[in-house]
């Protein structure tokens, strides 16, 4: 069908009968009225496409033409540019000189594309998670725009056909470098341009086996706009979002990437209508301890769609990040993880964290030559040498959590104890995220509970805040004042702990480690091999009591 044309109909169609997608969050329900939810312990065996080449889903992994496809994913960030009066879409403006574009015409932003993704599939990777999801919308004009890492902002409103046309050149560079590609877009939730945009982008790869994925919604716990959003909602946003895929794309699949797993409170990832789920992790501390947790009661189909150990070769060396993703991705695979994305294709220096400056597998330092000639501002990390031997790696299976499972980044002032039980059936409820806040929710903690219900939460500073949920289950919130009592001799001032606003941002790892710093390239368990006694401490102790929290209605 003509572009300008399907953009008609579908403008039409969305100013006769507004739906939102589906019903997606803009419902006006009351939160008690009763919503049926899916949740199943095991997920069914999908139906695929009967097209050759498609990537699909089966008994927890992913398939195309019956064999094992394991995505190894670079994310890869771009950004929307107006070119000669023409939209285009362009690597991001940090990729390669970090001050500047590199390029000024369609045709050298292409071949920009090319040289990347050549040196990206050279790395070890076969698929890349392209990153064009910052979409916004002006509140005095109601214009749609795109903003760039430069700052600048592209209006996307006259230009829907030439933007998907662009996007279809840059999956085309893609293809020939054999590289899949899951393509991040803006959440389509109520608003009229980006479902057009999003229908018109699923139509045009619908034909397209190098479209494996669609993520429809980047970190919700953080990127979700609504303040507190009740878990039927984000239910009905993603089956707004199903229907849409077997409409526009049934032959591909479709995520949303969650953060850590606190996105049960809102975004369920046991609920949520997806084919599978993808979570993204960062800081030794709370990687394992986070994939753990999903692997365990998600009960999905799951990726890891983003995860990194930043490094300068200073504070943090390129070996130490080297080792990092090497042991992060072999606990994936034990876990039973379908895929592995790495974060990002080069360093972010318009980033002003620590965190996000320096996570990329390609610094700006020095030039890399490709075997073609060509040549790239930057030079690779040693981390590509341990996703090269992925391949060679054969996973165990994990039974134990983490030493740090339940004080994550070794927390030491206070312990308090409590139990979980769900509602029905009276019985204790494992898996449940435990969250506290300090008074003036200033610092969160959360911890899981064990097999009988039971959950200790280590935390530096006093904390009367608390939520608690579980996957399938309600959400339950307070607020209470607790008995702190000292757990040593010592005279310790409830009032005046140490080190009081000490959160993960400003946590090393390095002195929870056993022996220390001690790292070779032969080390199997350097990175995460934390001494469980300093997980362990605390001079006051606290009993939180009872939290029952009751199970969502269930829809088969």
């Amino acid at each position: 069908m003509n572009r300008r044309l399907f953009i008609g109909i579908l403008l039409l169609g969305i100013i006769i009968s507004f739906a939102s997608c589906g019903g997606n969050g803009n419902s006006q329900e009351n939160d008690n009225d009763t919503i049926m939810v899916f949740h199943r312990d095991v997920p069914p065996k999908q139906e695929h496409s009967d097209k050759d080449n498609f990537v699909y889903v089966e008994d927890y992994k992913f398939k195309q033409n019956g064999k094992d496809f394991f995505p190894i994913m670079l994310n890869y960030v771009v950004d929307l540019r107006n070119i000669n009066d023409e939209a285009v879409i362009s690597p991001t403006y940090y990729y390669e000189n970090p001050n500047e574009y590199e390029c000024q015409t369609k045709e050298e932003t292409y071949r920009q594309f090319s040289k990347h993704f050549k040196l990206i599939r050279s790395m070890g990777f076969n698929s890349i998670r392209l990153v064009f999801d910052r979409m916004i919308v002006e509140e005095n004009t109601g214009k749609h725009k795109y903003q760039n890492t430069n700052k600048r902002a592209f209006t996307m409103d006259e230009h829907l056909d030439e933007i998907v046309a662009s996007l279809e050149n840059v999956v085309s560079i893609a293809k020939e470098n054999d590289l899949y590609v899951m393509l991040l877009l803006a959440p389509c939730m109520g608003d009229e341009f980006i479902e057009a945009f999003t229908k018109l982008t699923l139509n045009a790869f619908s034909d397209e086996p190098y479209v494996f994925a669609y993520d429809f919604m980047n970190e919700p716990l953080y990127t979700d706009k609504k303040k507190f959003r009740p878990k039927g909602e984000a239910v009905k946003i993603t089956r707004g979002w199903r229907q849409m895929m077997n409409e526009y794309a049934p032959n591909q699949l479709f995520t949303v990437g969650c953060s850590e797993p606190l996105e049960v409170f809102e975004w369920d990832p046991s609920l949520i209508d997806v084919d599978f789920i993808q979570m993204h992790s960062y800081h030794p501390l709370r990687v394992k301890n986070e994939m753990f947790w999903y692997s365990k009661y998600v009960k999905r189909p799951w990726m890891i769609g983003e995860t990194s150990l930043p490094a300068d070769n200073d504070s943090i060396s390129y070996d130490e990040q080297r080792q990092f993703v090497k042991e992060t991705y072999q606990y994936a695979r034990d876990l039973g993880c379908m895929g592995f994305g790495f974060w990002e294709f080069q360093e972010d220096p318009t980033n002003d964290e620590f965190e996000g400056r320096y996570t990329g597998i390609m610094n700006h330092e020095g030039t890399t030559m490709l075997d073609d000639g060509n040549s790239i501002i930057g030079t690779v990390k040693p981390t590509v040498k341990e996703i090269k031997n992925f391949a060679n790696y054969i996973p165990h299976k994990v039974v134990a959590p983490p030493v740090n499972y339940r004080n994550m980044i070794g927390l030491y002032n206070i312990k308090i104890t409590g139990w979980v039980y769900d509602h029905a059936t009276s019985l204790p409820l494992e898996g449940a995220v435990f969250r506290a806040w300090t008074d003036d929710w200033g610092i969160g903690i959360n911890t899981y509970t064990d097999k009988n219900g039971e959950f200790t939460l280590y935390t530096n500073d006093i904390v009367t805040h608390f939520e608690c949920s579980a996957c399938g289950m309600s959400n339950f919130c307070m607020t209470k004042n607790l008995t702190y009592t000292p757990a040593t001799s010592e005279n310790y001032d409830i009032n005046n702990l140490p080190e009081k606003w000490l959160d993960y941002h400003h946590r090393s790892y390095t002195p929870l480690l056993k022996d220390g710093l001690n790292l070779t390239e032969k080390s199997t368990n350097y990175i995460f091999n934390f001494d469980e006694e300093k997980f362990q401490q605390y001079k006051f102790t606290a009993d939180f009591g009872l939290f029952v929290i009751e199970k969502m209605p269930i829809c088969d």
